[in-house]
């Protein structure tokens, strides 16, 4: 059973877009944080992602960094809850620690078990502070290894690898590859860049994975980011949250 499972979730990724399904669309929005300083829980670019996407009827995901969730913050951990609940937003763990340049990647590094209580520690802090659990995984700036599909594998609750390997060695779950992302350099959402990529690339993909960084993203960037947006509406894609593409893999 396992091994068909494991079949069933790479021909799911391999296969093309059929011309009777539109694309899926998985916006992977990185960096959550609590604002350091101010009477608002996240910052006002977070705030302002948020509320685009809601007035818009998009779906989408935000990466949580979860030793955000370790200093208690009623604000915060209030708007994090609201926004989960509403159904339109799923929040994923994006690792645990807010690296700087110098330091390693999380998760390019140690043991099977050492990554394992990494990824332990985050669901346990989402499920005493926020009362829900983090089915979605992508590392924070940092690459993985063979020990991080171990690790992932005995963490029960971590169901769905954003851009994880197209064929895992050990992980047997919902594994969704890096096709393209929506910034092009990094931190930046370019339109005519997106276009050209999406249509040479990417436009016959069952699903997409698109990634960016809110926190970065100035005036220039955020009108980057919308049109992008308007672009991929303009080609009836359908967005979704990532545990509901995993639904919709499991009823095939």
């Amino acid at each position: 059973m396992v091994r068909f499972l494991f079949l069933l979730q790479v021909s799911l990724l391999a296969a093309t877009l059929s011309a009777a399904d539109p694309q899926i669309i998985l916006l992977k929005l990185d960096d959550v944080i609590a604002r350091r300083v101010g009477a608002k829980p996240v910052s006002d670019r977070w705030l302002k992602v948020h509320d685009y996407l809601k007035e818009n009827h998009i779906k989408g995901s935000f990466g949580i960094i979860t030793e955000s969730l370790e200093k208690d913050n009623a604000l915060y951990f209030q708007w994090l809850k609201d926004v989960q609940a509403a159904g339109q937003i799923e929040f994923w763990m994006h690792g645990y620690h807010m690296k700087n340049a110098s330091e390693p990647g999380e998760f390019e590094h140690g043991t099977a078990e050492e990554q394992r209580a990494i990824l332990a520690k985050g669901e346990k802090l989402a499920k005493e502070k926020l009362g829900f659990s983090l089915p979605a995984f992508g590392p924070h700036w940092s690459g993985t290894t063979e020990a991080t599909e171990e690790a992932m594998e005995q963490v029960p609750e971590v169901t769905i690898w954003l851009y994880g390997p197209e064929k895992p060695k050990f992980y047997k779950r919902l594994s969704i590859p890096r096709v393209m992302a929506l910034e092009n350099p990094t931190f930046v959402p370019d339109l005519e860049k997106f276009k050209t990529f999406y249509e040479t690339k990417a436009s016959k993909r069952e699903v997409l994975v698109l990634q960016g960084h809110p926190e970065q993203w100035d005036d220039k960037r955020w009108a980057g980011f919308t049109g992008i947006l308007e672009f991929l509406k303009s080609k009836n894609v359908e967005f979704m949250t990532p545990s509901e593409y995993l639904k919709k893999t499991q009823s095939k």
